[in-house]
């Protein structure tokens, strides 16, 4: 892993990521982005941890793109892993910005979640961890915040867990230390991943 320091919160406030960052971890559907296009994305998929990720949904306009991919038979109602990929085109924002606004819209929506914000001494990445709590979903978001070709981008990594009855403290206890425990690893995954390129076509 590369090496990442962390950092205190601050919070920034970057026009546009609102839309991007407060999408939380849910699908994109619905949103009301002005789209660009209606033309279907072409079939692309990537790899994430050893695992292919294929390309479900994307929608985006002149200052945003939002790529969704799940892996082979998971739907948007079902998934347990996902990948998405945002691209911040009308944004001047350093990668750690991007993170800062990122922790901060979600903190301000979500009061008393904690988070890990990072930087890459490097690369001047960043990166943000956070479990979600929703009735019967425990949810785990990591975010890597980086440049491609000179816009800024995000690649998030969500891995999840349903209960149908609803979870109990001990679900959320077991669910906290196989995060803490896989963190390390999901971070890994992403600095070594290449950042994909934009589909910037709709497809839903």
């Amino acid at each position: 892993m590369k090496k990442y320091f962390l950092i205190t919160i601050c919070l920034v406030s970057i026009v546009g990521v609102v839309w991007s960052a407060g999408q939380g971890t849910v699908s994109a559907k619905g949103s009301q982005a002005v789209k660009a296009s209606k033309t279907k994305a072409p079939s692309q998929a990537l790899t994430f941890n050893g695992k292919k990720f294929y390309l479900q949904y994307s929608v985006g306009n002149k200052q945003e793109w939002l790529n969704e991919y799940l892996p082979s038979g998971q739907n948007f109602d079902n998934y347990t892993e996902m990948v998405a990929l945002r691209s911040y085109d009308s944004i001047k924002a350093t990668p750690m910005q991007i993170a800062q606004a990122i922790a901060s819209n979600y903190r301000r929506d979500y009061p008393g979640i904690k988070f890990l914000l990072a930087a890459n001494e490097k690369t001047g990445d960043g990166v943000v961890s956070y479990i979600m709590v929703d009735k019967n979903i425990l949810e785990h978001n990591l975010f890597r915040t980086t440049m491609k070709d000179n816009i800024p981008v995000s690649i998030q990594y969500v891995y999840r867990q349903y209960f149908p009855k609803g979870y109990q403290n001990e679900d959320l206890s077991s669910f906290g230390q196989k995060v803490k425990q896989r963190r390390n690893e999901w971070i890994n995954a992403l600095d070594q991943m290449s950042v994909p390129s934009m589909i910037r076509t709709i497809k839903q």
